[in-house]
């Protein structure tokens, strides 16, 4: 192969501009090896706590349904006449779906 140049393309096409070649790639120099890389701790340290905090979605779908803590025969008077403290913890999603029922029965939520 006498005209081969090693640096020639076969093809005839350019390289394209933002490629970088052999010649371009930078190395580090011994003056340079020192130098330390910048490593953004903030953001691994937020993507793994967001890890966590997403997790499986899959086990939120398979969980066993509970009866309801409030009746559906209870009224909001039945809720807010009392002082004593639920005897558990109501659910927020149960608790909001009460009360838009309530409100849609007096005709303060459209």
């Amino acid at each position: 192969m006498e005209g081969d140049t090693g640096n020639s393309l076969s093809n005839g096409k350019q390289p394209l501009e933002h490629s970088t070649s052999n010649k371009e790639v930078k190395r580090p120099t011994e003056n340079s090896s020192s130098t330390s890389v910048f490593v953004n701790h903030a953001a691994i340290a937020w993507e793994q706590n967001r890890r966590e905090w997403i997790g499986d979605r899959s086990p939120r779908s398979k969980r066993i349904q509970k009866d309801p803590i409030i009746s559906w025969s209870t009224t909001y008077e039945d809720l807010l006449c009392t002082e004593e403290p639920f005897p558990e913890s109501i659910p927020l999603p149960e608790m909001v779906d009460f009360l838009v029922d309530i409100w849609h029965s007096d005709g303060l939520y459209d």
